[in-house]
């Protein structure tokens, strides 16, 4: 599915009025059934449908491990998509869900059940390294540049970006990276995440629950973020720019 479509718009300029044309984020319904019955819609820009639903379910709680899944199949819709996931019984968690709005559903991940990181052993971040990954994060939002209507996400190595997301919700882009990992066994307790959204309390819930010990992100952290991080032994950068950024919670890793 296209991720954009074309409008005609009626553009003010210092010159006056003038109509063009101008592509503008596709906005779809991604809807999940676990085991047959519904479970959520999410509003997403409709890229790696099969990612995002198994992240999402990760990220709130309802599976620990892609070995959860016993089947998954995407049914693309004409706007729309369903997930069908089949889960083993015993792995099905949806006691004591806890829903909050955005764009879209996303779901916060049971707090109580979130444990502190271990400490990093030799995982370092080099202050230059996040700042050219910050750099790459921009070179590659060819879709943000285009459409100005949506967030991106990657995950990176110390040194390297292995992983870029674009998504209408910075929730969505994240997931979708930790649905990848989940899916291809891709390790996380040695990575970074890397953001343009803000962070908020949810966002550093899924870092710490996927096993990322190092979140950042080009915006601004939320004061509840910023308790998470400390009580979880989380790295938290924010308001990255070209020059600098702002550490939160360090834990020896920078």
């Amino acid at each position: 599915m296209n991720p954009t479509l074309s409008y005609h718009v009626l553009e003010f300029t210092g010159a006056g009025y003038r109509r063009q044309e101008t592509p503008i984020i596709r906005e779809t319904s991604l809807r999940i059934l676990v085991n047959g019955k519904d479970l959520i819609s999410l509003q997403c820009s409709g890229t790696h449908p099969h990612f995002l639903a198994t992240g999402f379910l990760f990220s709130c709680g309802i599976i620990t491990s892609a070995q959860d899944v016993t089947a998954l199949e995407v049914d693309e819709k004409a706007d729309a998509f369903e997930v069908r996931v089949a889960l083993r019984e015993s792995s099905v968690r949806l006691d004591g869900l806890t829903v909050t709005s955005g764009l879209g559903w996303n779901t916060q991940p049971g707090r109580s059940e979130l444990r502190p990181l271990p400490d990093s052993s030799g995982f370092r971040l080099r202050s230059e390294a996040i700042l050219q990954l910050a750099q790459e994060l921009h070179a590659r939002s060819d879709l943000y540049r285009l459409t100005r209507g949506c967030h991106n996400a990657s995950l990176c190595s110390p040194e390297a970006m292995l992983l870029f997301r674009s998504d209408i919700g910075r929730h969505n882009a994240i997931d979708t990276i930790v649905g990848q990992c989940l899916v291809e066994n891709i390790r996380l307790d040695d990575k970074l995440l890397l953001s343009t959204g803000r962070i908020a309390s949810e966002i550093v819930c899924k870092a710490v629950r996927a096993g990322v010990p190092a979140l950042a992100s080009t915006s601004m952290p939320t004061s509840q973020a910023i308790e998470y991080a400390k009580r979880y032994n989380l790295t938290l950068i924010g308001n990255i720019t070209e020059s600098g950024f702002c550490v939160y919670s360090d834990n020896e890793r920078l």
